[in-house]
């Protein structure tokens, strides 16, 4: 699906952070008003990402940082949207708490607007996002497009992406593919880090 995007932009991994965007109860949980169907398939490949991710972390002594985020509560403009604001209850992660680095919460689908995102990638001297999480065209591409502009390489992990459908999800993507991100698989993505020195 994204085969020209990706003979002229191939993958290539530099100095990257992870984003795990909004992988949370309010999304997760079956009991929530928001719940994602086949949220759980993705749940899944996240956490396998992000272990195997951290164990050749510490096999090759290099430093990726994984950086959650929390949507809570909501901005104006979200309360007037959808008219409500994401409670506490629903705002935990819902994911292995010892996969993640650091927590940041947000109140807009953008993970860098009023938050501490961009400082914390500066501090690391990252260079290049890698972005997993929900919604794809919602929260994951605002933050993707919001980091393009701000100069970091985007990857975009296609099977630790999870939308309200695949029509969403792969629109997306191919939306992202034209302008702004790699899109690639988390074993694709796992191959590459191998191969940094």
């Amino acid at each position: 699906m994204f085969y020209l995007e990706r003979t002229r932009h191939p993958l290539r991994i530099s100095k990257p952070a992870i984003l795990v965007i909004d992988v949370q109860q309010y999304f997760f949980s079956e009991s929530s008003p928001a719940f994602l169907k086949g949220s759980w398939r993705v749940r899944e490949n996240i956490q396998m990402f992000l272990k195997r991710i951290r164990q050749l972390s510490e096999e090759l002594s290099l430093s990726i940082p994984v950086i959650a985020t929390i949507h809570k509560g909501g901005s104006e403009n979200m309360k007037k949207w959808w008219g409500n604001v994401l409670e506490d209850v629903w705002a935990k992660l819902a994911i292995k708490e010892d996969l993640v680095d650091v927590v940041i919460y947000k109140d807009s689908y953008d993970a860098f607007y009023m938050t501490e995102l961009e400082d914390i990638l500066k501090a690391k001297s990252v260079d290049q996002l890698i972005i997993s999480g929900v919604m794809t065209h919602l929260c994951c591409e605002t933050t993707a497009r919001s980091g393009f502009v701000r100069g970091y390489e985007i990857v975009m992990v296609e099977d630790c992406l999870w939308d309200k459908d695949e029509w969403y999800h792969y629109a997306s993507l191919k939306n992202l593919a034209h302008g702004f991100a790699v899109i690639s698989t988390s074993q694709e993505i796992i191959e590459q880090v191998k191969l940094v020195k």
